[in-house]
């Protein structure tokens, strides 16, 4: 996953709409190349969108789009308040690269696989953290997270999502399993209303 911290919704909204042409070319070139997964050259659309954005686009795996399945199946994105969100099955698309174009489109903070951890602000974090994992519970997902009193230390879980209050925190963790990458994408658009941000990573 990539995620990206903006310091607006417009600019979050300008960033989102930069990454939907990005996907829809790698889609078309996918289906228009005899060997988009030939590995032999950059393609073309990253080439091109990195160009656009002043950042070339390295021949290297890190920065390779690599995924299970075709990318129109399993490309994912959305937009949450200031938050912009970019994954396909686990996958850290485009790496170190991809965030420095996120960078370049106005991210205050971008973070790759294994790093993302959101904090939000709520008079009652513990409350706030029990709604989120209700509605976790009611999209079968009562097995894939664990509630945390306190913060999550990045590096300490693969995601998390901290309640920060006025007398205390209290976190939602996800480990790096499948079916809990899927629990935590799924609690992402309940945070619309709470204006996530990204804990930094470690240096």
């Amino acid at each position: 996953m990539q995620a990206a911290e903006l310091p607006s919704v417009e600019l979050a909204v300008r960033c989102e709409k930069e990454l939907r042409a990005l996907i829809d070319a790698y889609v078309a070139f996918e289906k228009s190349d005899p060997d988009p997964w030939g590995n032999k050259r950059v393609p073309p659309p990253l080439a091109a969108f990195g160009e656009r954005h002043g950042v070339p686009w390295p021949h290297d795996k890190p920065s390779r789009f690599l995924i299970k399945g075709l990318f129109h199946e399993e490309a994912q994105l959305l937009q949450v308040g200031r938050m912009v969100f970019f994954w396909a099955g686990g996958f850290d698309l485009g790496g170190e690269t991809l965030r420095a174009i996120l960078r370049r489109l106005g991210a205050v903070s971008a973070v790759g696989e294994g790093w993302c951890h959101l904090t939000i602000r709520h008079a009652d974090p513990t409350a706030r953290v029990e709604e989120l994992a209700e509605l976790l519970r009611e999209e079968d997902f009562e097995d894939q997270f664990e509630i945390a009193e306190g913060p999550v230390s990045p590096g300490d879980a693969y995601f998390s999502v901290t309640a920060l209050g006025p007398e205390g925190s209290a976190s939602l963790v996800f480990d790096d399993s499948g079916v809990q990458d899927w629990a935590f994408t799924a609690l992402l658009p309940q945070l619309a209303d709470d204006d996530p941000a990204l804990l930094p990573p470690k240096p």
